[in-house]
């Protein structure tokens, strides 16, 4: 009998019933719907929604839903505003497609991995450091590491091992282009031979690939292993590292990590006294996507020179809202990483919202209390690009509130006008859509959407070392 029900369920499972529930959810309860649609937009609004609700009459792929129901929400034009399948849609390319790239990537002459490794006992005298024979830290790649013979500044990562039909030996993983010692410009290549451009850099016997992953060296010229203290400052993803005399680097996770306010914290205050030995502290928030904005409370103290306000946004109440809020407040009781940031803050929102319903309110704001002061850092370079989005971006706009704050980079996403972002479940596959519940305070004099925060000190996509820019830029000035 039960399996009966659920198959019956299933054969009943359509997009129309996933676009009447996201269609009931954003007009209750979204807090931007007003802004957006408007006397102005309701006209295209009403076409769109006709049009998207008989195009989802009898559509059960999900594929196609996914595609139907995102074409009425990219009217809002928000980030915050997504369907979140909870498991991926199958969106690959046709292998036409990857075919023609990899045939654009290039090809290295060595046949086998004895091959290279005789080639580099010959050159071993003349061999730069990198040169040689690496494995990435999860065993997933081997790869030979060789100098290109017309531009002695550039290397090719190619497989020391067939992976698939145009992932054969030989194929480059990776091109290098040496922009100061031990640093790389770096052009990798993915599973379907798209690239990204980043920065490599060397430290002994290992390399980073930012971002992407690491490598350790089994063969060549200078096998010297990094120290645990090189490992723990310089290598590891997240870090406290010292550049030079005057300059520190913090390397920050996403926010949306697990107890990301606990790991901040104790990353920053295990290394506090590196952290205050440099007159100027360099924080990389570049492809920071948001999350628990209470992560970045303990930084605070190294760039404030004052208070510095956390302001609450503007929420709608809705019935809908509250239970949803209400659920939350109930749920987070047992976990008191969540509980001690965010009971306070739920408890009073919740109480505005009762009495306040069908309107807009303010939520709480928090004061961080700082006295000035002149300890070092006495400046502090936040690196934003373009996939700082979300909380990120509203730090940066705290962080802002002390006079030592610089931007650099690019602009960010843009995604920080609506907030309080909450999720429900729809009828259908499973899938659950995510709902802002406010909107900045900043709404709507001072838009960021879809344009981003700009830099105080813009930096070029092209520039592969950051870093060192802001190194660069700190040690100039005055």
């Amino acid at each position: 009998m039960c399996l009966a029900t659920l198959s019956k369920a299933q054969s009943e499972c359509n997009c129309q019933k996933n676009f009447t529930e996201i269609y009931q959810k954003v007009t209750d309860n979204y807090a931007a719907f007003d802004m957006k649609v408007n006397l102005k937009t309701k006209p295209v609004y009403d076409e769109l929604t006709k049009k998207v609700r008989e195009k989802a009459k009898g559509v059960t792929d999900p594929k196609a839903c996914l595609g139907i129901l995102n074409e009425w929400l990219e009217f809002f034009k928000d980030g915050h505003l997504f369907i979140n399948t909870m498991t991926s849609i199958d969106n690959s390319e046709p292998i036409s497609v990857i075919t023609e790239r990899a045939g654009k990537v290039g090809m290295q002459k060595f046949v086998s991995e004895p091959e290279f490794q005789a080639y580099l006992n010959e050159k071993e005298a003349t061999l730069d450091d990198i040169e040689g024979i690496w494995e990435s830290d999860d065993k997933g790649y081997r790869v030979g590491i060789v100098r290109d013979g017309l531009n002695s500044n550039k290397f090719f990562g190619f497989l020391l091992a067939k992976r698939d039909h145009l992932w054969v030996f030989g194929k480059n993983k990776f091109e290098l282009e040496k922009i100061s010692p031990n640093r790389f410009k770096t052009k990798y290549y993915y599973a379907d031979f798209s690239s990204e451009n980043t920065l490599t850099r060397q430290v002994k016997n290992m390399i980073s690939i930012d971002n992407i992953f690491k490598m350790v060296k089994h063969s060549a010229k200078n096998k010297e292993l990094a120290s645990q203290y090189e490992l723990d400052h310089q290598m590891s993803d997240y870090r406290v590292e010292k550049i030079d005399a005057d300059n520190t680097l913090l390397v920050l996770p996403p926010f949306t990590i697990p107890n990301a306010p606990t790991y901040i914290r104790e990353l920053v205050n295990q290394n506090s006294d590196l952290i205050r030995s440099s007159k100027n502290l360099i924080i990389d928030f570049r492809n920071n996507s948001g999350g628990d904005e209470n992560a970045f409370d303990a930084v605070f103290p190294f760039i404030a020179n004052g208070p510095i306000v956390r302001k609450g946004s503007k929420i709608r109440a809705t019935q809908e809202n509250l239970i949803l809020l209400n659920h939350e407040l109930k749920a987070i009781q047992d976990y008191p990483q969540y509980k001690d940031n965010l009971d306070p803050k739920l408890r009073e929102i919740t109480k505005k919202m009762q009495f306040n319903m069908g309107r807009m309110f303010d939520g709480p704001d928090k004061t961080f209390e700082f006295e000035p002061n002149t300890l070092n850092p006495k400046k502090v370079v936040i690196l934003v690009n373009k996939n700082t989005a979300s909380a990120a971006e509203s730090l940066c706009l705290e962080a802002k509130q002390s006079p030592k704050t610089i931007l650099m980079g690019t602009n960010t996403k843009g995604f920080a006008d609506y907030t309080e972002v909450r999720d429900w479940g729809l009828p259908c596959f499973g899938w659950r859509l995510a709902v802002a519940l406010g909107i900045s305070y900043r709404l709507p004099e001072r838009p960021i959407e879809n344009i981003g925060i700009k830099p105080d000190v813009m930096l070029s996509e092209d520039e592969p070392d950051w870093v060192s820019a802001a190194v660069k830029y700190l040690n100039s000035s005055k």
